[in-house]
Formats: C-alpha cells, sequence, structure tokens
C-alpha cells in the first residue's frame, strides 16, 4: 500500500476551523449571538482587559495579618451590619426563588419541600439575623445578632449590644429570621464550611438530641 494516511482535509471542513488569526472574531460573534443584547456593548472592553496574574495571599499569611480577626467589642455596630442583612435578604429570594418568603412550603407532603431544605443548607449565612431557641448549653439560650463569621463549627454573630459572640453549631437549635417568616434548624446540620456546603448533597429527616 503506497497511499498516504495524511490526506488534506476538505476546504467545506477548513472554512470552519477557528485559527489565530480568527479566534477573536469568532469569540465576538458568539459572544453576540449568546448573550443578551444589553451586554454586547460590553465585549470588546471585556475582550481587552488582562488577566490579573497576582497571587492569592497563603491562608498562613492572612492569618499573620490579622485578616481572620475579629474584635469581640467596639469594632461593630448592629446598625452598621443591617444594610448587609437587607442584602442577605434580597440574595435569599433568588436562592429560594421567591419574592414573598411566605411562599416558601409549610407541609413536608409539599412537592418543594425537599427544593427549599437543600437550598437552605446550601446557603451562604453571612449576614442571616439568627437566634439560638435551644442549646446543651443553658448560656447560649436567647442569643441573636446578625452572622459576620461562618466557620465550620461556629457562628459569630454581633448583637443588638454591639458585642460579637461565638456560637457552636454542634449544640444548639436556631431560627433564621426572613423578615416575617421564622425558620428553625439544627445547627449541627451546618457543620461543615461554606465553601463545601454547597457542593455537598445533604439527606434531610435527620432529628438530633441535644
Amino acid at each position: 500500500v503506497t497511499e498516504s494516511i495524511c490526506v488534506t482535509l476538505p476546504t467545506r471542513i477548513t472554512k470552519q476551523i477557528s485559527t489565530c488569526a480568527n479566534s477573536k472574531h469568532y469569540v465576538t460573534n458568539f459572544l453576540q449571538n449568546a448573550l443578551p443584547f444589553y451586554d454586547t456593548d460590553s465585549i470588546a472592553d471585556e475582550l481587552r482587559k488582562k488577566r490579573c496574574t497576582g497571587k492569592l495571599l497563603t491562608s498562613r499569611k492572612r492569618m499573620q495579618l490579622g485578616l481572620r480577626k475579629i474584635s469581640s467589642k467596639g469594632d461593630l455596630k448592629y446598625i452598621n451590619l443591617l444594610p448587609l442583612n437587607q442584602l442577605w435578604l434580597n440574595y435569599m429570594q433568588q436562592v429560594l426563588g421567591t419574592k414573598l418568603f411566605t411562599n416558601i412550603p409549610k407541609d413536608p407532603t409539599d412537592p418543594n419541600w425537599e427544593y427549599v431544605n437543600q437550598q437552605l443548607i446550601k446557603a451562604d449565612f453571612h449576614g442571616a439575623e439568627i437566634s439560638v431557641v435551644g442549646s446543651k448549653c443553658p448560656t447560649l439560650v436567647g442569643l441573636r445578632g446578625i452572622v459576620i463569621q461562618d466557620t465550620k463549627n461556629t457562628f459569630r454573630i454581633c448583637g443588638k449590644d454591639n458585642i460579637v459572640r461565638t456560637i457552636p453549631k454542634d449544640v444548639v437549635i436556631m431560627k433564621i429570621y426572613l423578615t416575617v417568616v421564622c425558620l428553625e434548624f439544627f445547627g449541627k446540620d451546618l457543620s461543615i464550611r461554606p465553601t463545601e456546603r454547597t457542593i455537598k448533597k445533604f439527606k434531610c429527616g435527620r432529628v438530633y438530641e441535644l
């Protein structure tokens, strides 16, 4: 056999191939067809932007700089966190897919019950207003404030007295306030890093004994 295994591609195929010369034009056309019309004006500006190549700070470096430290007194005011709480409420409307929190299912037989539970567990709680309604530790019951830090095992909240307190998740039952709606949940269900909660599948129906 003398025929070469390498043959030239037909012109009808090579015309459709994106090369270095026309790749930018190809991407621009694709974006113009895919994006809403009110976003197409900014395509050229976005393509001209240079990618940031700076290195992120390591966890140790952030700790050394004190970026994770939150003082217990004086630095934060409850009243200054109210706009953050409003942003969080707007965010939860998007997460739950409703403008009225009163539309949240109240009956486990509702077909949307499981979906809402999964969305609540996976949500970011920075800015949420919560309170402790039950706990193994009686001194925690009654604490209420806006979440300023959410870690794997704790919530840090700022109360109306402007004092920052740490609440361990494992030993509490909490209420979360969605304007006129209050939802009750076990803190133990949220004892996972916030970044991991967003991608993990949870099983509902577990009841813990405090």
